[in-house]
């Protein structure tokens, strides 16, 4: 099987922006990026709880009204007016909550523009005005003709520069020194998760990552967090596994090779004592 099959479940290219974004919103869109103006999700069918989906592209979104609760990964995240939100390619999204008035603005990346760091942050005054004035200013760049692609990179580009700057801010004001040893290693062992947790499901192993040793991996963790280290290992695995289980493109026995179970038994095991439910009745019931 090849392991670096695509996932792309949620991919800008495999929905219906209209549908999903509402027929009030604007969207522009070509072969280098997206963008979505006076968004009001209406799909109400993929927006419900539950969903899990994998994000190929990275994305920045901006609420304009409304609340939701979202999972990003292995983080829950609660959004309303000037929440800010720049992703990774790859980030696995899981809805728990969308509010009937939400409105959303942003932009989804499709060439030309990398994002290293995911960034989650709130933009108030001035600076979320000024986000969104530069999304305008991108969109009526981008709807110039001829098109002006090297400008409306460089415009991207200075978007997310922008939003980075305002997270130092955030960071400055809160004191990221601030945050105890614990808190620390916490947020450490779940971006280590979230990046390996598709081949190892052992403490020892992030633990030897950390150079700490297992034992103190565990306390520290359950002390943070409230759980257990395995419970946020599990949870980043059964994540990966609904996803794959979700794009219907892959068997059963090969998203268990895919995430390094020693053989399908032992991965319909695991997910039905995580789940409640076997990998078919999950695809059955998705």
């Amino acid at each position: 099987m090849d392991g670096n099959k695509n996932i792309n479940y949620f991919s800008i290219d495999s929905v219906d922006l209209h549908r999903l974004a509402g027929a009030a919103s604007s969207i522009f869109n070509n072969s280098d990026l997206s963008i979505i103006l006076n968004g009001r999700p209406s799909d109400h069918t993929f927006f419900s709880k539950g969903k899990v989906y994998q994000l190929p592209e990275p994305r920045m979104l901006m609420f304009l009204n409304g609340e939701a609760d979202v999972h990003l990964d292995l983080e829950q995240y609660h959004f309303e007016r000037g929440s800010v939100i720049l992703t990774t390619p790859d980030v696995i999204l899981e809805f728990e909550h969308i509010g009937p008035d939400v409105e959303v603005c942003g932009i989804g990346m499709k060439e030309g523009i990398s994002v290293e760091q995911s960034i989650i942050t709130h933009a108030a005054g001035n600076d979320f005005e000024l986000l969104l004035r530069m999304l305008m200013l991108l969109r009526d760049v981008a709807t110039l003709r001829p098109y002006r692609r090297d400008t409306v990179m460089q415009l991207v580009r200075a978007l997310i520069a922008n939003v980075q700057y305002i997270k130092q801010l955030t960071d400055t004001t809160t004191s990221k020194a601030q945050l105890s040893r614990h808190q620390e290693l916490f947020r450490q062992f779940k971006a280590l998760v979230n990046r390996h947790c598709e081949r190892e499901r052992n403490i020892p192993y992030y633990a030897d990552l950390l150079h700490i040793s297992p034992h103190h991996l565990s306390a520290v963790i359950s002390r943070a967090s409230g759980h257990s280290a395995m419970y946020w290992i599990n949870r980043a695995v059964v994540l990966r596994a609904k996803v794959l289980l979700h794009t219907g493109g892959m068997l059963t026995y090969e998203v268990a090779e895919r995430l390094n179970f020693a053989n399908p038994p032992a991965f319909n095991n695991f997910f039905k004592r995580e789940t409640g439910m076997t990998p078919k009745q999950f695809r059955e019931n998705s």
